[in-house]
């Protein structure tokens, strides 16, 4: 029982900016696609974003 606590306590480590990960779950729904992962690339069409420092950046969105 212990050692299933840490295993699920270390993936919960893992895992941080639960809003950004859905931002990103919604937009990949919507067709975005990863076009690489570091830094966190996505693309749809023209339109790209990249993930830095916890944040998504587009100056291409509009």
């Amino acid at each position: 029982m212990l050692l299933a606590n840490r295993k699920n306590a270390a993936v919960e480590e893992q895992r941080y900016l639960p809003a950004l990960r859905a931002h990103i779950d919604q937009l990949l729904s919507q067709g975005w696609v990863i076009a690489a992962r570091n830094p966190l690339k996505l693309q749809l069409g023209r339109k790209t974003c990249l993930v830095r420092h916890g944040m998504l950046i587009s100056d291409n969105l509009f």
